[in-house]
């Protein structure tokens, strides 16, 4: 009898060591757990920074860019800069510098251009969006009318159940 006490208490010992070691192994996993959801933040707050600061400079870009096309320009030339750059060396002895001429920009073609740009890409995407969502809408309500289930149509759509039945809800 007191070999089996022994035994039971023995195994009692045991069984608490390794539900510790379980707990240390949780606790650790939660810490790091933690340190991952504080280091997304963290990287999620830097992009967020990022971005806010590339459209403040595109922001600032724009107003310089509408104040030079508010400067009228009286010579339709365009203006040219000099830059110098070195020529590698022809001949052993000599080396020789060339000056290029580039053309500055015409910044009222810059700026609509740039603007023409911007704007349909916004109008593109929303209209994307909005016709995806009919299209899919109407997909439903064309296979509920040919006789399918909400199963059925939600396997074919490759979209949730409830997803569809909400859909199928909101014709009625």
């Amino acid at each position: 009898m007191a070999f089996w006490i022994v035994a039971l208490f023995i195994l009692q010992l045991g069984g608490f060591y390794i539900i510790a070691l379980l707990y240390m192994r949780i606790s650790k996993l939660d810490k790091t757990e933690k340190k991952q959801r504080q280091f997304m933040k963290e990287m999620e707050a830097s992009l967020a920074l990022y971005i806010t600061e590339v459209q403040e400079e595109n922001d600032r870009l724009i107003e310089q860019l509408s104040k030079l096309q508010l400067r009228p320009d009286t010579d339709e030339k365009p203006d040219y800069t000099q830059s110098s750059v070195p020529l590698e060396d022809v001949s052993s002895d000599t080396s020789q510098q060339v000056a290029y001429y580039t053309p500055k920009l015409n910044t009222a073609k810059v700026l609509s251009t740039y603007r023409a740009q911007q704007k349909p890409k916004e109008v593109n995407e929303k209209v994307q969006q909005t016709t995806s969502i009919e299209t899919e809408f109407e997909k439903v309500y064309r296979m509920r009318a040919e006789g399918f289930n909400s199963d059925e149509i939600a396997s074919r759509l490759k979209k949730g159940k409830t997803e569809v039945e909400l859909i199928l809800k909101f014709k009625q």
